[in-house]
């Protein structure tokens, strides 16, 4: 049985998207990918740049990986690094992913103008990503695990700041041109973290 149209429309877009860019794509050529007519883009995401929204902000497979990633909170300290560990790296995925399909959209004014009042509109966007990870952090404030003085808005900054560096420096200049491993700098950013 086949995936739903929404389901198809959002999957051939995120290949489409990597492959082409968003400059370049077409309503049509997603429609034929998904194998779906092309009014169904517009039925189910108001357009081309609600379709571009709705996976840069919720159906993305990579940022379901980081969203899964936030495992629930625990009185353990230990099993907060891993959480982190995990969603630190799922993070550098999803920015990494996200990448090519915001620079596009930068990159033009007019189509930048219209994905933020679709953001705007949808209640959507970067800070979304913050605001999921203030409340995670927080809420592993409450379980003891993480220091109770620390802002957690501060610290979800941090850490997102840190994987959306790393993602870009990665895919701009290379996977190499940073001291260390991914996973050293992980390792870093999760001490600070916990201290």
């Amino acid at each position: 049985m086949a995936a739903p149209a929404r389901q198809r429309i959002l999957d051939a877009t995120a290949l489409l998207l990597r492959e082409k860019g968003i400059g370049r794509l077409t309503t049509r050529e997603i429609a034929q990918a998904a194998d779906a007519a092309e009014g169904s883009i517009t039925k189910n995401f108001g357009g081309k740049l609600g379709l571009l929204t709705t996976l840069l902000s919720t159906d993305l497979p990579e940022l379901t990986v980081w969203r899964d990633a936030l495992t629930p909170p625990t009185p353990r300290p230990e099993d907060l690094r891993t959480a982190l560990t995990g969603a630190a790296n799922a993070a550098i995925d999803y920015y990494a992913a996200s990448l090519p399909m915001i620079a596009g959209a930068v990159s033009d004014a007019t189509l930048f103008e219209a994905y933020r009042a679709t953001n705007t509109a949808n209640g959507t966007g970067p800070q979304i990503a913050v605001q999921q990870m203030t409340g995670y952090l927080a809420a592993w404030q409450q379980h003891g695990a993480l220091d109770p003085t620390a802002d957690a808005g501060t610290l979800a900054l941090l850490f997102c700041g840190a994987a959306q560096l790393q993602a870009w420096t990665d895919y701009l200049a290379g996977p190499d041109v940073l001291p260390g491993s991914r996973a050293d700098r992980i390792d870093h950013i999760v001490d600070i973290l916990l201290r």
